[in-house]
């Protein structure tokens, strides 16, 4: 499925993985897949930053790991 989804917010960005949650995505996928232009780029990039500094510090379905240099965020399904 490469298809392009509206501006993402938090709560779709948990329903994506959720939905995905077999697979990790990278920040650049992420990125590609959900933002039309260079302030949405900028905008996700923000977003997707401060979930991986919450998830570090909350207990959050969210896992962000970094291999290689590049963030991944997959959903922990229970």
């Amino acid at each position: 499925m490469s298809y392009k989804y509206e501006m993402l917010n938090k709560d779709q960005f948990f329903n994506f993985l959720k939905i995905n949650n077999n697979m990790e995505f990278s920040k650049e996928e992420i990125i590609n897949r959900f933002a039309e232009s260079n302030n949405e780029e900028q905008s996700i990039d923000s977003l997707l930053s401060e979930l991986e500094v919450e998830s570090t510090y909350t207990n959050s379905n969210l896992n962000a790991s970094c291999k290689a240099g590049t963030v991944y965020y997959k959903w922990k399904s229970s």
